[in-house]
């Protein structure tokens, strides 16, 4: 992670942790989505997300993992609509057993996004960069924060319309959506058969919304889930990363309770689970789990 970015100066590091520190102080335990490559909206908003797992086997039988999520996510829009900027905060619990990794399984990550918009009605274009803190609870807690806590991520994407009922979407990203860091491509086609219904295909996520009412909607969505964390072991004598990467398939319901409050329902499957982790005898493993099941619930203020 560290060495997908570079060192950075150590005031450089103390400085961007005075900030997001003060930033997020008292949001510890919710969190937001590092999804910067999606498009993040045109309007300011306040969300919480919380997603359960079923357990899942690890394919040579030795261990089950757990999983818990926890997201927030604090977005402002200016007044001339060219930029959002905010704070989020990603709480995600692992638990691993019988194994004995080299982390405390509890692990966070803050990030700072930032997006520049601009374009028309026919051509977009959206850059976007968050800075970000990715580490298990102890290392926050007892300020052992390294380089290898920081991550950057970022993006740049055009968007132009090809009719009225078609789009195209294309660009670069760079995250930890595929577990370890990763600069891909992204691409993706949108077509709209009918005005209730929407249709993504590409890479790396698709989607098919459809639009029951005036308040209500629907969609089924494909995307990968990963990240990776700088952790230390619980006598804070041994570091190592940490990485998840995951694909989930899911079926949100979203309902406008009133004007600028949604509510979110969600239920899915995770599957490719990948799980790479430093044990305590200091053995570096790469195992698989199951499918697992995911539901969750969102809460969205929109202003």
């Amino acid at each position: 992670m560290g060495q997908a970015i570079g060192k950075l100066p150590s005031y450089l590091v103390r400085g961007y942790i005075s900030c997001l520190c003060f930033c997020l102080t008292g949001l510890s335990e919710v969190l937001a989505s590092v999804d910067i490559c999606e498009d993040p909206g045109t309007y300011s908003r306040l969300s919480i997300d919380l997603v359960r797992y079923s357990d899942s086997m690890f394919d040579n039988g030795a261990a089950a993992v757990g999983q818990k999520n926890n997201n927030f996510d604090l977005l402002f829009k200016t007044e001339d609509d060219r930029y959002l900027f905010g704070a989020g905060h990603r709480y995600s619990i692992f638990d691993v057993d019988p194994l004995q990794p080299e982390t405390n399984g509890h692990l966070h990550t803050f990030f700072l996004p930032l997006h520049k918009l601009a374009g028309n009605d026919h051509r977009s274009f959206r850059a976007s960069i968050a800075p970000t803190l990715s580490a298990s609870s102890n290392v926050f807690d007892n300020r052992k924060i390294t380089n290898d806590a920081f991550q950057l991520l970022v993006a740049l994407v055009w968007g132009r319309r090809l009719s009225n009922r078609t789009s195209l979407r294309y660009g670069i990203c760079g995250d930890h959506r595929f577990g370890e860091y990763q600069i891909y491509p992204v691409i993706s086609a949108q077509w709209q058969p009918h005005p209730d219904w929407n249709i993504q295909l590409g890479f790396p996520t698709s989607w098919l919304s459809y639009q029951i009412s005036a308040r209500s909607s629907s969609v089924i969505r494909i995307k990968p889930d990963g990240n990776e964390w700088y952790v230390l072991d619980r006598n804070l004598a041994n570091h190592s990363q940490f990485v998840y990467e995951s694909y989930a398939l899911e079926w949100t319901f979203d309902w406008e309770l009133r004007e600028s409050f949604v509510v979110t329902a969600s239920v899915g499957r995770q599957f490719h689970n990948r799980y790479e982790m430093t044990l305590l005898d200091q053995s570096r493993v790469r195992v698989s789990g199951d499918p697992v099941t995911r539901i969750g619930a969102a809460l969205e203020w929109r202003f």
